[in-house]
């Protein structure tokens, strides 16, 4: 325990309580010990891929996707849930006392100390024979596009996909590349040197995660020397400690850390004066993901408004747009980019709504404006199909009052299944008496289209995707409509308020994590990670605090995406309300209760 001067009274001795080096070397050994569970109780989550790290150290478990099927039918959903579960509380309660060692402490060699034990961290899941997404693979996929069959990642192309050995773990259907052109040229170039390997590949993936992420830490600690010197450990704990920054890079080898490399960097160049340089840095953070390209205005205010004339403002202006096309040209033609990404479609279209509780109020105004449950609860993609009966067979039609009425169909006579059956029985669209009712699908065959059915609105609208009904359609631009123009309000009042570098990295993470809560409506866990980062270097502001509340809380989705088809379908269904509904009440209950304890305590110290 330390001592310093007070401000009011330069004779007055205040304590100071020093982050015992041992208490924290403390909580890296427990955490330790934590992560080292981490891969084996992994293998139980409905998310759990195969790495084939076996392929490259032969100590690793060589595991599979049919080892992890047995392994799911042994546990059970609820037994690994709960260990994930209490493994995860335990490292956030950890992360979180660590947290308050730091923050109500002062300890030189902290920062050091902090990214050794970081390094550690990461370093465990190196090894890990599984992991928590597939998206390695996606990476894997995208390069080989371009580094062995020289096409655009960007284009669909099921030819030569279908049997690259990467291909089997990206879904029943190849997917245009979501990431920016930058991301692509990586990507290629990894999978140039490790080929086919597949282990070799989850390995080097990984690997290049974990040095960014440790560069990233470095740069949060240079940048916080320069800034907020007393806030120096505070802010490279609360990022490279965070269990989901650990699981998301070292673990399942995202690549977020790549994006966030630049956006740390372009800090760093600010404060040494080159601005143009670190309008360059955030352009090639765009190239990874296109999210980040939203700081880049933020930032051009900023510079202009710290630049004394227009002379040198309309100066910096122009460097920045030439040195960022002719950074972003060459990156775009060698990575065979097209405007047809699926990122571009997310922001709007029908079929992006996925884990956030945007679904919820989708799925709900949806049947607010009249479309029924059963279609509803049907996936975005689903598209009927027509079935003709083999013999005579019985259509029960749904009556609009209750009850069902019972009529005969003649053998030929078709249908329109129009929802996925879950037994025998499926539900049919009926169009020759224009009604919706149920049959038994054995005693029926795929056929085609009648002629007569041509004339029938209604059928009209049965027959197409989900995603291209009118309801879906109507309901799916009320909610972006409301929603950007509610994000669009918050970037002017991001505008007005970034006045300087602190409030550039404050309202840049406030940006961050308000696309989540208004425009990103499909989010998976490590998402959240982008806030992290800007928020290590503003700890002590609310950014950063709500966005350490909601990394606690977003893993929850491994554990309930993981009830999808079970016997709690609810579970799956209200998957979001944990995730992100749960921590903005909490966020908002400790808010409320700090301003009711500012006057206690102002009332206690006249």
């Amino acid at each position: 325990m330390g001592t310093r001067a007070s401000m009011s009274d330069p004779r007055a001795v205040v304590p100071v309580y020093s982050a015992s080096r041992w208490v924290l070397a403390a909580f890296a050994g427990i955490s330790c010990v934590l992560y080292l569970l981490m891969p084996r109780i992994a293998q139980g989550l409905a998310l759990a891929t195969p790495s084939f790290l076996s392929e490259v150290f032969p100590w690793v478990s060589p595991i599979n996707r049919d080892t992890l099927v047995r392994i799911h039918e042994a546990g059970g959903l609820f037994f690994s849930a709960f260990v994930f579960a209490a493994v995860n509380v335990a490292l956030f309660a950890i992360y979180l006392l660590a947290l308050r060692a730091v923050r109500t402490g002062r300890d030189p060699c902290g920062p050091m100390f902090i990214i050794g034990s970081g390094v550690v961290f990461l370093g465990i899941h190196l090894f890990s024979p599984v992991l928590l997404s597939s998206d390695v693979y996606s990476y894997a996929l995208y390069g080989r596009m371009l580094s062995v069959y020289g096409v655009s990642p960007y284009i669909e192309n099921l030819a030569f996909a279908a049997t690259d050995p990467f291909a089997n773990f990206v879904g029943d259907r190849y997917l245009p590349s979501w990431y920016g052109p930058l991301w692509s040229l990586v990507s290629a170039g990894i999978t140039h040197v490790t080929g086919e390997h597949m282990g070799l590949t989850v390995l080097v993936f990984r690997c290049f995660g974990l040095c960014l992420a440790i560069a990233i830490a470095v740069l949060i600690r240079q940048i916080l020397l320069r800034i907020e010197p007393r806030h120096t450990a505070l802010g490279v704990l609360l990022f490279l400690w965070n269990p989901l920054v650990v699981l998301e890079t070292g673990f399942s080898a995202h690549n977020d850390m790549f994006m966030l490399i630049f956006v740390m960097l372009a800090v760093w160049l600010h404060l040494r004066g080159w601005k143009t340089a670190a309008v360059l840095a955030l352009t090639l953070s765009a190239l990874v993901k296109f999210l980040t390209g939203m700081l880049l205005p933020l930032y051009l205010l900023l510079v202009l408004r710290e630049l004394p004339a227009w002379r040198e403002r309309w100066k910096f202006l122009l460097l920045s747009i030439g040195g960022a096309a002719l950074v972003s040209l060459p990156i775009v033609v060698l990575s065979k980019s097209s405007a047809g990404s699926p990122t571009s479609q997310a922001v709007i279209s029908v079929a992006f709504y996925d884990n956030n509780f945007h679904e919820l109020i989708f799925k709900g105004l949806r049947r607010v404006l009249g479309e029924d449950a059963v279609s509803v609860s049907q996936r975005i993609y689903f598209q009927g199909w027509w079935s003709a009966a083999k013999g005579e067979a019985e259509f029960r039609e749904e009556a609009t009052g209750g009850g069902s009425a019972v009529s005969r169909l003649r053998p030929g006579s078709r249908v329109l299944v129009i929802a996925n059956p879950s037994t025998e029985q499926a539900r049919v669209y009926n169009p020759e008496t224009r009604s919706i009712g149920q049959v038994n699908l054995n005693l029926f065959e795929d056929s085609d289209r009648p002629a007569q059915a041509a004339g029938d609105p209604m059928l009209i609208e049965y027959e197409r995707m989900v995603k291209d009904r009118r309801l879906p359609k109507t309901a799916n631009a009320w909610i972006r409509a409301v929603t950007w123009l509610l994000f669009a309000a918050f970037g002017l009042l991001a505008a007005r308020r970034t006045t300087n570098l602190k409030q550039f990295l404050v309202w840049s993470a406030a940006a961050l994590l308000t696309s989540i809560f208004l425009i990103i409506t499909e989010i998976w866990p490590w998402y959240e990670n982008w806030a992290l980062v800007l928020g290590a270097l503003a700890p002590d502001r609310l950014p950063a605090r709500f966005a350490v509340i909601l990394s606690a809380c977003v893993p929850s989705l491994y554990i309930t995406i993981g009830f999808q088809g079970s016997d709690f379908p609810w579970i799956y269904s209200l998957r979001s309300l944990p995730a992100f509904v749960l921590p903005l009440f909490i966020f908002l209950a400790l808010l409320v209760l700090k301003a009711v304890r500012r006057p206690l305590n102002n009332a206690g110290n006249p």
